[in-house]
């Protein structure tokens, strides 16, 4: 028997475990310390709020690259570089001539106006007087222009979207004389049906 029990605790001594077997856990009470230090993965580290040292705990490395020195410059301002194309572009007095004597014209061939006439003229003068005395912006002017030499090319729907975007945009600028143009377009745009419909 005592061969036996030798024989058993030899072999134990000698065993090789497969790679499936359990671990072997050591039921000693005097081994307390694990053999490798345990890394404690939920421990928080306070991040500092200002560039002095915090003497309260250690300060994480910080890995993020550098910040540019040099800052970007300003994005140019659309309504400047808007502002500076209109006044290269337009030029008040004559803008007005052109605008008033394309409404004019359209205005004098327009019998049909009948008695509309002479308050379409009204209006047109009232135009006339806010754009010399500088109450009409740029924008307006460019937008008027646009108005008569589509009228003038025979582009009413056009010429109704200028019409309809400064009622919105201006509607203090333009509200006094803006009924009397759109009547005028409204007129032209009768005028050409009626033709197409004369044409078939």
């Amino acid at each position: 028997m005592e061969n036996c029990d030798s024989t058993i605790t030899g072999s134990k001594a000698s065993y090789d475990p497969g790679w499936n077997d359990p671990p072997s856990f050591a039921y000693n009470a005097q081994q307390t310390t694990p053999n490798r230090p345990r890394n404690f993965l939920n421990k928080r580290v306070a991040f500092p709020l200002s560039g002095g040292n915090n003497s309260s705990g250690p300060t994480p490395p910080v890995n993020l690259p550098p910040l540019p020195t040099n800052a970007l410059p300003p994005l140019p301002s659309l309504t400047t570089e808007t502002n500076v194309q209109e006044n290269n572009v337009v030029d008040t007095e004559c803008a007005l001539k052109e605008v008033k004597d394309i409404l004019i014209t359209f205005l004098e061939t327009s019998e049909e106006l009948g008695s509309k006439a002479a308050s379409i003229r009204k209006r047109i003068e009232s135009m006339e007087n806010m754009w010399l005395s500088g109450k009409l912006n740029k924008q307006i002017q460019v937008q008027m222009r646009d108005l008569a030499y589509a009228l003038k090319n025979d582009d009413h729907s056009k010429a109704d979207e200028i019409h309809k975007a400064l009622m919105v945009d201006h509607v203090s600028a333009v509200s006094m004389w803006m009924p009397g143009i759109k009547q005028l377009i409204y007129h032209c745009i009768a005028r050409s049906e009626l033709l197409a419909i004369d044409k078939e």
